[in-house]
C-alpha cells in the first residue's frame, strides 16, 4: 500500500498532524500500535489516566487548539488546606492549598476531548489500530515501513515518514539502512516524558475532602503516593488523583498497593477515605507502546527537550514529531502540537 505521507503513533502529535494535512487536502496514514488512539492521553469517563493539566494562557497552540475545537477548560481545585505526610506517617497540615499563577486547568471531559478529529480521520481509513511498527527500510522513491499485527506482518510504501514515537521507541525499530551508533546513543538518552510514573485515580460518592476543609492536595514523603490532587469533575462525581512515589521496578503487586493507597488517604482525610467506589492505577512504565525499561528511571527533572533531525541518508524521508522533539514544551501537550505543526509545515513545503 503506498501513501504520501505514513504518520507513525495516534497520540496527540500524530492525531493533530493527521488533521493538518487533511483540511489540507491531502490523505495520510497513521499506523497505531494499540488497539484506540490517544498514545499517553488516556481516559475513563472523564477522568485521567494520563496528562490532565493545561496553561491556555501559557500555551498558545494548545489555546489555539482549544477555541478551534470549540473545547473548554476548568480551574483546578485549591481551596483548603494541604496536606503533607513525613516519612514517619505524621501528618501536618498547612492552611492554604497550592495557588499558581496562572492556574493549573483541566479539560471539560478530559484531556482525551482533544482528540477531537480522531474518530473522523479513523472513519475515513486514516487512523489504522492494531498496526506496531517494527521497521523503516528506505527505499529509491520513499520508505518501506514494516509493521506487526495479529495477523502477522504488513508491508507499507511512503513517500515520506513521520515518527511522532517517543525517541526511546524509535531507537528501538530496525532501520536499514542502519543509524549510525552515536544518532542511536543520542535518541536512547532522551527520557519518555511520565513514562516511568505510575499515576493513581480513587473514584469516592461525594468530595468529602472539600466539606471537612481540604483541597485534596497533598505531598508525601512515605508514600505509596507521593504527590495527591482533587480530581473531582464539574458534575460532581468526586476523586483524588496522584502520582506513586519510586521507581516503577519497586512497586507493590496490584492488590497490595491499592489496599495501601487506601489506607494512606485514610492517614490523610480520616474515616471517609475508607470507602472509595474504586481505584484505578496505570502504570505507564508496564506500557510497550510508551516505555522502554530504561524509563523505570525518572528524571530528577524536567528532561531538555530539542528538535531532533536524522541523519542522511534518511533526513529528506523521515520526520520526528513527538512532543520530545517540540521546539518549546517538550514533554506536554502544547509540545505535541508545535510538534505536529512544525512537521505540516514542512511537508507541505516539499
Amino acid at each position: 500500500m503506498r501513501h504520501a505521507v505514513i504518520i507513525v503513533g495516534a497520540g496527540l502529535a500524530g492525531v493533530a498532524l493527521a488533521h493538518a494535512l487533511h483540511i489540507a487536502g491531502h490523505k495520510p496514514c497513521v499506523l497505531e500500535a494499540r488497539p484506540r488512539w490517544g498514545g499517553r492521553i488516556l481516559g475513563m469517563d472523564g477522568f485521567d489516566l494520563g496528562p490532565s493539566w493545561v496553561w491556555p494562557t501559557l500555551q498558545p497552540r494548545l489555546a489555539a487548539w482549544i477555541s478551534a475545537h470549540g473545547l473548554s477548560c476548568y480551574e483546578q481545585y485549591s481551596a483548603g488546606a494541604l496536606q503533607f505526610e513525613d516519612a514517619g506517617g505524621r501528618i501536618h497540615t498547612h492552611a492554604a492549598g497550592i495557588a499558581q499563577a496562572p492556574p493549573s486547568q483541566r479539560l471539560a471531559g478530559g484531556s482525551e476531548s482533544l482528540l477531537t478529529p480522531a474518530p473522523a480521520l479513523q472513519r475515513t481509513g486514516m487512523i489504522i489500530t492494531g498496526h506496531a511498527v517494527r521497521a523503516l527500510h528506505l527505499q529509491n522513491d520513499g520508505v518501506e515501513v514494516i509493521t506487526h499485527t495479529a495477523a502477522g506482518a504488513q508491508r507499507w510504501r511512503g513517500q515520506h515518514v513521520v515518527l511522532t514515537l517517543p525517541p526511546r521507541l524509535i531507537a528501538a525499530l530496525e532501520f536499514m539502512p542502519a543509524l549510525p551508533a552515536t544518532v542511536h546513543a543520542q535518541l536512547t538518552a532522551i527520557p519518555t516524558w511520565m513514562a516511568g510514573q505510575t499515576k493513581v485515580l480513587v473514584q469516592y460518592a461525594a468530595p468529602f475532602w472539600r466539606t471537612e476543609g481540604y483541597s485534596g492536595a497533598a505531598f508525601s514523603q512515605r508514600g505509596p503516593i507521593g504527590e495527591l490532587h482533587d480530581a473531582t469533575l464539574p458534575d460532581g462525581r468526586a476523586a483524588l488523583t496522584g502520582f506513586l512515589a519510586g521507581p516503577a521496578m519497586q512497586r507493590a503487586a496490584p492488590t497490595d498497593l491499592r489496599r495501601e493507597v487506601v489506607a494512606q488517604l485514610h492517614n490523610l482525610f480520616g474515616a471517609a477515605a475508607m470507602r472509595p467506589l474504586a481505584v484505578h492505577v496505570q502504570d505507564w512504565a508496564a506500557e510497550p507502546f510508551t516505555a522502554t525499561p530504561a524509563d523505570r528511571t525518572v528524571p530528577r527533572g524536567h528532561p531538555h527537550y530539542a528538535p531532533f533531525k536524522l541523519p542522511e541518508p534518511w533526513h529528506q524521508r523521515v520526520l520526528l514529531a513527538g512532543s520530545e522533539v517540540a521546539p518549546e514544551f517538550g514533554g506536554y501537550l502544547e509540545g505535541a502540537l508545535q510538534a505536529a505543526a512544525g512537521a505540516a509545515a514542512a511537508l507541505m513545503a516539499t
